[in-house]
């Protein structure tokens, strides 16, 4: 819990004195780390993702004469600043809306709130703000593929890899928020004579439109029949997305579902 008075463009703490026409704000945020990420296996369940101290969150108070800001929380428990009386906008925020990779969430919360004479008190929940996404396959589909590799390439030209089957298995990555998502990814059939690797197919390209704040979208490859892949595009419990996917063998391979 961190609390906070905070001093409005064009104010002075020598206006505090006056006491007619200024108070005092008092911020409490707290952190949520949940994401949504349904799965039928809750050992697939990506991970919580680290929460920061509330004492670190940045603090943008937004009114009519301007707006300030605070690098942490914890700062504004040192001032003694003053408000002049009216409506403002507190938003507090952690980490980089535009990184992306393992381990960065970003988490950010925005409330208004009236200021009077006296003192204001705001209570806020950050949550995320941005979205994550992983490759995963079946365990079919891995009985039918091997060395299967999948690259997930994001709008701001971001690319991540992932190799279902793997161990430890892949850690789901953090994407910004509203961005277009594409999915490539190519894998080797099971040797027919055993002697090769097996045929090497590319999947086509799969795209997300956009992605959802507080989400971890889950692309899951499936294999229930010889020659057959299907792609299950997961991101919460209403909605499920199944696509049949087409897989082009590679020039130069023997083709082993004719």
């Amino acid at each position: 819990m961190a609390s906070a008075a905070l001093l409005a463009a064009g104010c002075s703490t020598e206006n505090k004195a006056e006491g007619t026409e200024y108070g005092t704000l008092k911020v409490s945020c707290t952190a949520d780390g949940s994401i949504d990420a349904a799965s039928d296996d809750t050992s697939r369940m990506p991970a919580a993702p680290s929460v920061p101290q509330t004492g670190d969150f940045t603090l943008t108070v937004t009114g009519e004469s301007g707006t300030q800001k605070w690098d942490t929380l914890a700062e504004f428990e040192q001032s003694d600043a003053v408000f002049r009386m009216g409506t403002y906008t507190v938003s507090v925020a952690h980490g980089d809306p535009d990184a992306e990779g393992i381990d960065k969430p970003y988490y950010a919360a925005e409330k208004s709130v009236e200021v009077p004479r006296r003192a204001a008190t705001v209570e806020m929940t950050a949550t995320i703000a941005n979205s994550q996404t992983v490759v995963r396959a079946t365990e079919q589909f891995l009985n039918y593929f091997h060395d299967a590799q999948f690259t997930v390439t994001t709008a701001s030209g971001n690319q991540f890899d992932f190799t279902p089957g793997s161990t430890p298995a892949d850690e789901p990555v953090f994407v910004k928020s509203a961005t277009t998502l594409k999915v490539t990814g190519t894998a080797r059939r099971q040797s027919q004579t055993g002697t090769d690797e097996g045929p090497k197919v590319t999947f086509s390209e799969q795209t997300l439109e956009a992605t959802s704040p507080r989400t971890c979208h889950i692309f899951t490859f499936d294999a229930k029949d010889a020659g057959s892949v299907t792609l299950t595009v997961t991101l919460s419990d209403d909605y499920t997305e199944t696509r049949q996917i087409d897989c082009e063998v590679n020039e130069g391979a023997i083709d082993d579902t004719k």
